[in-house]
């Protein structure tokens, strides 16, 4: 069995502290063979809901995963899955929205 090295996209050269934290949660857990993650953050800043929070850099994340661990899931579980992972993150670091595309490599093959 190989273990191959993941392709992984990053929103910047230099990553904040919350986007390594998912890269790292992700990767070591999914075992990924794809991951792009892009911070959005900018696009949400000045939002109502934001106002005030401790954290508005590193607050929206949109990320793609292609992973074996899906196989057999739904789009519902998979998200699930990566919603656990990242528990943390959503209740203590200040993450308030994941936008997710979760994909098998052979949805990926089509």
């Amino acid at each position: 069995m190989s273990t191959s090295v993941p392709e992984i996209v990053k929103s910047s050269e230099n990553p904040g502290p919350i986007e390594l934290t998912i890269i790292d949660k992700l990767v070591s857990s999914l075992k990924p063979s794809y991951l792009k993650i892009a911070n959005d953050s900018h696009k949400h800043a000045h939002h109502a809901g934001l106002r005030g929070a401790s954290n508005v850099t590193e607050s929206h994340f949109r990320i793609e995963v292609v992973s074996s661990e899906f196989e057999g899931k739904n789009m519902p579980s998979r998200h699930r899955v990566v919603y656990q992972l990242l528990d943390d993150e959503f209740k203590n670091k200040g993450l308030h929205a994941l936008q997710m595309k979760t994909k098998t490599q052979a949805e990926v093959a089509k």
